[in-house]
Formats: C-alpha cells, sequence, structure tokens
C-alpha cells in the first residue's frame, strides 16, 4: 500500500484527485494542510514529506505577480525537493507542469518550466525521481471564473446572462481535458512503476477546439442563449506551438487516455 502526499490539494485539479483517491484502497494519503504545513517552513515540510512513496505536487499558482509564479513554483518546488532529499529519498514525485511550458512568452509556463528543470537536476544529481504530466488546458465543475480556465469564465458569465467578451473572431484554439479525466491521469501515474529518473508526459486530448464550437456545444447542452461581442481589433494571439500533442506517451506508460467528451464535460460544468 502506498503512501501519497499531496501538495494543493484544496485546489481546483486537487479537489479532483483527492476525490478519485477516496474510491481507491492502494493509498494512505496525507494531505499538506497549509495550516500545518508551509512550503517554505523546512520542518514542517520535512515532516510531511518522511514516509512518503509519491508526493503528488500540485500547489502552485497561474495568476498572480511575476514575484508570486515565481515565488510558489519554483522556489515552493526547490523547498519540496530539499525537503525529499533529507527526508524521503526514495519518494518519487509527480509534478502538475502545463503546456504553456511550450510557449515562448508565458511567465507562468516558464517558471513550470523552471520547477521541471529543478526536478530532472535533482534526479541527475540526487537520484530523486520524478514524473512531470504536462497538462492541457483543464476544464470541469467547480473551475473558478478569471482564474481556472476560460471555459469557467463563459459557463459563469453564461449563468448570470451577461455578455462574453471575446478578443479576435473566436477562432483561437486550444486542447481541453476534463478534470476527471486529469485525476484519473495523476492516480496512474501516481501507480506508475518509473525506471527512468525523470519522465515528461503530455496529458491532452489530442484535439484542438474553437471558442466559437465551444460556445456553440454550450448552448446545445445548456438551451441558454449566449450573447458575444467579438473584438476583432484586438492583437491576434501567439497561436499554441503544440498541435502535434498527443496523449500516446500517456497511454503506453500510464494506460490512460480520455474519457470525456466535449458535450459530455460542458453538461456537467453547465449544470
Amino acid at each position: 500500500m502506498k503512501k501519497i502526499g499531496i501538495t494543493g490539494s484544496t485546489g481546483f485539479i486537487g479537489q479532483a484527485v483527492q476525490k478519485r483517491l477516496e474510491k481507491e484502497s492502494d493509498f494512505v494519503v496525507e494531505n499538506f494542510d497549509k495550516q500545518k504545513h508551509s512550503l517554505f517552513d523546512p520542518e514542517s515540510l520535512e515532516s510531511f514529506v518522511e514516509g512518503k512513496d509519491v508526493i503528488i505536487h500540485l500547489a502552485g499558482v497561474n495568476r498572480g505577480t511575476n514575484q508570486e509564479l515565481f515565488q510558489t513554483n519554483v522556489l515552493g518546488t526547490l523547498s519540496l525537493l530539499d525537503a525529499v532529499v533529507k527526508h524521503a529519498p526514495s519518494a518519487r514525485i509527480v509534478f502538475a507542469s502545463t503546456f504553456q511550458v511550450y510557449l515562448p512568452h508565458s511567465l507562468y509556463g516558464l517558471s513550470k518550466k523552471f520547477a521541471e528543470e529543478l526536478l530532472t537536476l535533482y534526479g541527475t544529481k540526487n537520484k530523486i525521481r520524478s514524473t512531470i504530466l504536462r497538462l492541457a488546458n483543464v476544464y470541469g465543475p467547480g473551475g473558478k471564473p478569471f482564474y481556472n480556465s476560460v471555459i469557467a469564465t463563459f459557463a459563469h458569465q453564461i449563468k448570470l446572462g451577461e455578455t462574453l467578451q471575446i478578443n479576435g473572431d473566436g477562432s483561437q484554439e486550444r486542447d481541453y481535458v476534463y478534470v476527471d479525466d486529469i485525476a484519473r491521469a495523476f492516480i496512474k501515474a501516481a501507480l506508475y512503476k518509473q525506471e527512468e529518473l525523470s519522465e515528461i508526459i503530455d496529458i491532452c486530448s489530442g484535439e484542438y477546439t474553437s471558442l466559437k464550437k465551444i460556445l456553440k456545444i454550450i448552448e446545445g447542452v445548456s438551451d441558454k442563449k449566449i450573447n458575444v461581442v467579438y473584438n476583432k481589433e484586438a492583437v491576434p494571439e501567439t497561436p499554441w506551438p503544440t498541435r502535434d500533442k498527443t496523449y500516446s506517451k500517456a497511454n503506453e506508460l500510464l494506460g490512460w487516455e480520455p474519457k470525456t467528451t466535449l458535450e459530455q464535460g460542458l453538461t456537467e460544468v453547465m449544470k
């Protein structure tokens, strides 16, 4: 029976992972309680990691000042690694990264990329094993509007009857993955018998969907009239350089694939 520690268990993805873990009998789970522990308090962090087989590291921020992004995502990961080296050197870290590491101008993506580099470095230097899951755009019930995803924001505004403001013509596309499918990926990663010191795995649907299509699906599953204003004079977004990404490696190594269609997922979001 594996002993699992989870940081960020109260966040959007963390709650979904926790819900999944409650159904599993293969794990003994300890959540990183922010009332008891801090990523920047060595003593409390060391007591948290001690005795763990796997640490699912979800704690992080994707909005905030540049200092907040790097403080939590980079230095927080560094503190965790130092604690693991001292008190749980046989533990493996399953890390929540992002597709934004592929973007050239994303400070959030850069902070996650730096964290990935630290995990790889500690693998080479200290033999700390890590499984890095690069997540596409995660959506689902419980997503925080104006923070977690554009779908969470759309759903919030549509339910309130507000007019949506979209920069561009709505043709911009993203890869979307339902949060429960993401949670399954973390469970499978926790069970993974990894041989390599560091493994990077894309977790995605392999399909790109435009904002216009998202809204069309929402209209279909919710019977709500959606009012949209397109700001076609806005500076166009930098296209995402990830269209070649698939979940083939996740399927090969973890036995994972997405199960929830956009129609199914958006139906749950709009309830």
